[in-house]
C-alpha cells in the first residue's frame, strides 16, 4: 500500500485538487444563482411568492407541468436518430465563471 502510495505523481495531486476547486466553484455558482434568484428581493422570488400566495393550485399545477416537461425532454434526448456531438463541459464552466465571479464578490464585499 505504501508503495501504491509513492507511485502517485505531483501531476496526479495537482490534478485532483484542481478537480475539487472546479467542482467547488461550480457548486458555487449554483448556489450564488439560486440565491440571487429565488431570494425575497430576487429576480423571481417576488412573483413566485405572489403566485403562491394568490393561486396555490394553479402554481402547483404549473410545478407539476415543468417537472413533466423536463422529464420528457431528457427521456426524448437518449431517442435521437444519429447521436449529437456536444460540448458537454460548457455549463460547468459557464458555472465555475459564476463561481469564481461569487467568489471574489464574497471576498471583497462579504455577501453573494
Amino acid at each position: 500500500m505504501d508503495r501504491t502510495f509513492r507511485a502517485r505523481g505531483l501531476s496526479d495531486v495537482g490534478s485532483f485538487a484542481s478537480s475539487v476547486v472546479l467542482v467547488g466553484l461550480a457548486v458555487l455558482g449554483i448556489t450564488g444563482l439560486a440565491y440571487h434568484a429565488l431570494a425575497p428581493e430576487g429576480l423571481i422570488g417576488p412573483w413566485l411568492g405572489r403566485l403562491w400566495a394568490n393561486h396555490p393550485i394553479s402554481a402547483t399545477l404549473v410545478l407539476v407541468g415543468l417537472v413533466a416537461v423536463t422529464l420528457t425532454a431528457r427521456s426524448q434526448a437518449g431517442f435521437s436518430i444519429r447521436p449529437m456531438q456536444r460540448n458537454t463541459d460548457g455549463p460547468l464552466y459557464l458555472l465555475v465563471a459564476f463561481g469564481t465571479f461569487f467568489a471574489f464578490r464574497w471576498l471583497v464585499i462579504g455577501t453573494l
